[in-house]
């Protein structure tokens, strides 16, 4: 393997020191001025290399909820068919559909990334589109259970909410 020159050496070594420092300073549960300026400044990269991190699921104010969202999609002949966001089922496609997963469960559900949805429902529409009939709409549904304290019995009931309807043209399926 031929060796590295010097200035790619020290740009490689910057990258890998960026990229750690960026790490570090998102991932560091402070809530101090410095650390928010640089997490603003931040923000951009960490979402596009897809390294954003919160502590939503640690004490004090751990997550409340059980979360998914869930497309119907309606084609042309009137019947209907539930495509799902990817669930991790075990370990080995967990850490490989994380992304996947917090993306439509987390980045589509809320209602802040409403500008999303009608790329989301192009794309589920997309992938749908295997059929003699092509889908002519894709409804996203919000699914949510309450988390009850430690040691409950019983799993709370799940409750559910149309919250956007596209119109599928014949242009979205290209």
């Amino acid at each position: 393997m031929p060796e590295l020159g010097p200035i790619k050496r020290i740009a490689i070594n910057a990258f890998i020191l960026f990229h750690l420092a960026a790490i570090v300073c998102w991932a560091v549960p402070l809530n101090t001025l410095l650390i928010s300026v640089v997490n603003f400044e931040l923000l951009p990269y960490v979402v596009l290399t897809g390294l954003d991190q919160n502590w939503a699921l640690f004490a004090p104010t751990p997550l409340s909820l059980n979360c998914r969202v869930e497309a119907e999609i309606t084609y042309g002949d009137g019947s209907t068919t539930v495509w799902k966001f990817p669930l991790p089922q075990d370990f080995g496609h967990s850490y490989f559909k994380e992304r996947d997963r917090n993306w439509g469960n987390s980045s589509i559900r809320m209602n802040a990334n409403f500008a999303l949805w009608p790329d989301a429902a192009r794309y589920v529409a997309r992938l749908n589109n295997n059929r003699s009939s092509p889908p002519v709409s894709v409804k996203f549904v919000r699914y949510w259970s309450q988390i009850g304290p430690p040691g409950s019995k019983a799993p709370e009931p799940w409750d559910h909410y149309a919250f956007f309807t596209f119109t599928v043209k014949p242009g979205d399926l290209k």
